[in-house]
């Protein structure tokens, strides 16, 4: 870390989130980027790159990516892809998309297409399949697609060492620890703030340098906490912003838990392709989560003594919604309070931030 205080630091990330690794860039480093929590970043940091999760700035105008990409398309991802046609994103060697994500891969054969025109450039596009499904073929077909990818982040004539998957299992895990503090914080009796416990789990992804990591655990020793406040949980998709958390504080609340985290496991003990590939291939993201369980949502409230769950649902997301039903009525089984927002524009705008802020000083069991 250079010696700018950190919370500009994070601030800093939050308006430029390229600036960290353009500036390592710059000092000769080599920048490997990814879209979205379904990449195993291990393998990044084991090709010798700094990792770097891009990250679209909401509100901003997208005339070149309007071009190419449809309407459904994730708005998020719409501002990457404004970047990449842009040019800012040229310092940055390659980009591994998901294949699970599904603007995620469109956008890796539209890129691939545009690419062999001669319509586009900036960094090469890499697709990272795994097959969600739980039997021996799907198993083996992720476990190729991940020593597929390894090669490709390495390079053909490159093979990947032991030691380095080794190091840089041990390099996630510690970043994962981070995030658990930072988590933990947030749940605990006297939680950090939802909106400050975004903000750094937000920045961490643009910023996988260790000193990040060393500065991050200061500034929670002496981070501000809340007294009792009312315990919300935030459903959904990704928020671009923390105007809702922001909102929920003003009429004393906190956001103690958001069910579009990762999870993440410790992959030091057995630090190879195959237990890298085990664990994508495993997991279940919150669409998948909700489909096996129609009260994910109330145990996971449960867990963190949250008083109300608040769902925020993109216009463009069609798969989240068609798992929620079983949600809400779970929800409603167990009295806890719910407000459901869907097919939202993103950010947020202020009816909905005043419909978040209604919802909690109005609603009897929320206060």
């Amino acid at each position: 870390m250079d010696h700018t205080p950190f919370p500009h630091h994070v601030r800093g990330l939050l308006d430029d989130p390229l600036h960290v690794a353009r500036s390592a860039a710059r000092q000769g480093a080599r920048i490997i980027g990814y879209w979205g929590e379904d990449v195993p970043v291990a393998l990044i940091i084991a090709a010798g790159a700094l990792p770097l999760r891009l990250r679209g700035v909401a509100g901003g105008a997208t005339p070149r990516a309007d071009e190419f990409l449809e309407s459904a398309f994730a708005p998020e991802l719409r501002a990457v892809v404004e970047q990449w046609l842009t040019g800012a994103l040229d310092f940055i060697d390659c980009v591994v998309l998901p294949r699970g994500d599904d603007s995620a891969q469109r956008l890796y054969y539209y890129l691939d297409e545009l690419r062999r025109r001669g319509a586009c450039g900036g960094p090469r596009p890499l697709l990272y399949d795994v097959a969600n499904i739980a039997r021996p073929t799907s198993a083996e077909y992720t476990r190729e697609s991940t020593r597929r990818l390894a090669s490709e982040l390495r390079g053909a004539d490159s093979a990947l060492a032991d030691s380095a998957l080794s190091n840089a299992a041990r390099r996630v895990a510690e970043r994962d620890a981070l995030l658990t503090q930072i988590r933990a914080r947030r749940a605990s009796a006297a939680p950090l703030p939802g909106s400050l416990a975004w903000r750094l789990e937000r920045v961490a992804a643009c910023d996988w340098r260790v000193e990040f990591d060393a500065a991050a655990r200061a500034f929670l020793e002496r981070a501000p906490a809340l007294s009792a406040p009312r315990r919300v949980m935030l459903a959904g998709d990704p928020l671009p912003d923390d105007t809702l958390h922001l909102a929920i504080e003003r009429v004393g609340g906190s956001v103690v838990l958001e069910l579009n985290e990762p999870v993440t496991e410790d992959l030091t003990a057995r630090p190879t392709l195959d237990a890298i590939a085990d664990h994508f291939q495993s997991r279940l993201n919150p669409v998948l989560a909700m489909r096996a369980n129609p009260r994910w949502s109330v145990e996971l409230a449960h867990s963190v003594r949250a008083d109300a769950v608040v769902f925020w649902l993109l216009e463009e997301n069609e798969s989240l919604p068609w798992e929620i039903s079983r949600q809400i009525h779970a929800l409603e089984s167990a009295d806890l309070p719910k407000l459901l927002l869907t097919r939202q524009p993103w950010p947020p705008p202020e009816s909905v931030r005043r419909q978040v802020t209604d919802f909690m000083t109005t609603h009897p069991e929320t206060r």
